[in-house]
C-alpha cells in the first residue's frame, strides 16, 4: 500500500496556522507585562498578529496617515505586524526627530530585500550610522555629486539630448514626407536618456563587455526588489514564508547578475587605467582613485565602491531621511 503524501500548498498553510497560533498566545501571555511598564504614544485599535496593517489599505498612504493623525494627535504607534512603528506628522515633532534628535533616529531599518542585494546593506540609503557610513556620505556627496562635478558632465548631458530629440525629429520627419504615421513613446526615451546619461557618467563606456540595457534591466529589477515587503520584514519570525515563496531565490539571483555586472566593470576600470583614449573620468575612475589614495582616511574597500555606485544610479543631492 502507498504511503500518503501531502500536498506542498496544505502543508505551508498548516505551518502558517500554527505559526499565527504561537503569535495570538504569546501576544496574549506579553501584553499584561508590557503595557504598564512603558508610557507608549497613542495608538489605534490592533488586530491579532496583523497590528494596524489592515488600517492602511492599498494606495494614498499619505492619506489614511492623515485621518489617523487627525483621531489619535500628531504622535502616534502603529504595529505593523509585530514591528512598532512610529509615525510623525508635525513640523515641530519632524524637526525635532529629524535634526534635535537626529542622532537617535537617522538609521534606516534594514529591509530583508535590501540586505539581500546591497551587500547587507552597506550602501547609504540602509548602512547604519557610523563612521564607515559618514566616510561614504562624505565621498559620494562631496567628491562625486558635487555641483563642480554634476557640471562636469554638461558635455555629456548636451550631446544626450541632441539625441534624444534626433530620434523624436526622425519619426515627425518620416510623417511630413507621407511616411506611417506613428506615435512617440517619450516615456520610453526619457527612461532610456535618464538611463544613458546616468550609465555613461558613472561607468563611461568601459562595462566590461555588459550591454548598456542589460545595466538597465538589472538595475530596474534591483528597485522592484526593493520596493517588495518582505513578510519577514512585518513578521520576523515568519522568516520561512519568504523562502517558500521564493523571494529568497530571486534575491539571490539578481545580487548574484548585479555583482557580475559591477565586478566587470570595475575590473575594465583597473586594466585601462592610464589608457583611456582621451575619454573622461567617470565616477568610478574616482572612486577607484579614492580607495587605492586613501584620500581623507579612507578605509572603504572594493564592496563599498559598488555600493557607492548603485548609489550614483538613484537622484543626488538628497539628505539621508530623503535616501
Amino acid at each position: 500500500m502507498a504511503s500518503p503524501q501531502l500536498d506542498s500548498t496544505l502543508v505551508l498553510c498548516l505551518l502558517f496556522v500554527v505559526s499565527c497560533l504561537a503569535f495570538v498566545v504569546r501576544a496574549f501571555r506579553t501584553s499584561g507585562k508590557d503595557g504598564a511598564a512603558h508610557a507608549a504614544p497613542p495608538s489605534p485599535p490592533a488586530l491579532p498578529i496583523i497590528g494596524n496593517l489592515h488600517q492602511l489599505g492599498t494606495g494614498h498612504l499619505h492619506r489614511r496617515l492623515q485621518a489617523l493623525a487627525r483621531s489619535y494627535g500628531p504622535l502616534f504607534l502603529l504595529r505593523l505586524g509585530s514591528v512598532p512603528t512610529l509615525v510623525v506628522s508635525s513640523a515641530s515633532l519632524a524637526d525635532a526627530v529629524l535634526r534635535t534628535q537626529d542622532h537617535v533616529f537617522c538609521s534606516r531599518p534594514q529591509q530583508h530585500t535590501a540586505c539581500g542585494t546591497l551587500y547587507r546593506c552597506r550602501d547609504i540609503a540602509f548602512s547604519p550610522y557610523g563612521e564607515r557610513w559618514r566616510q561614504a556620505r562624505c565621498i559620494a556627496f562631496v567628491q562625486l555629486l558635487s555641483a563642480k562635478r554634476v557640471d562636469s558632465f554638461r558635455a555629456l548631458r548636451q550631446e544626450e539630448i541632441a539625441r534624444f530629440v534626433g530620434r523624436i525629429h526622425a519619426v515627425s520627419g518620416a510623417q511630413e514626407n507621407g511616411g506611417e504615421r506613428r506615435g512617440v513613446n517619450v516615456t520610453e526615451l526619457m527612461l532610456s536618456l535618464t538611463n544613458t546619461v546616468i550609465s555613461r557618467a558613472a561607468f563611461g563606456n568601459k562595462l566590461g563587455g555588459v550591454e548598456p540595457g542589460m545595466l538597465r534591466d538589472m538595475m530596474g529589477e534591483i528597485s522592484n526588489l526593493l520596493g517588495t515587503i518582505a513578510v519577514s520584514d512585518v513578521f520576523p519570525r515568519l522568516r520561512w514564508v519568504d523562502w517558500a515563496t521564493g523571494l529568497d531565490a530571486r534575491v539571490k539571483r539578481s545580487a548574484a547578475k548585479l555583482d557580475d555586472i559591477l565586478e566587470k566593470a570595475v575590473q575594465e576600470h583597473e586594466k585601462s587605467k592610464g589608457d583611456d583614449g582621451g575619454e573622461a573620468r567617470d565616477l568610478l575612475d574616482d572612486l577607484l582613485s579614492v580607495v587605492k589614495d586613501g584620500d581623507q582616511g579612507s578605509k572603504l574597500d572594493r564592496t563599498d565602491v559598488k555600493t557607492l555606485l548603485i548609489m550614483a544610479g538613484h537622484v543626488p543631492g538628497r539628505n539621508r531621511h530623503d535616501i
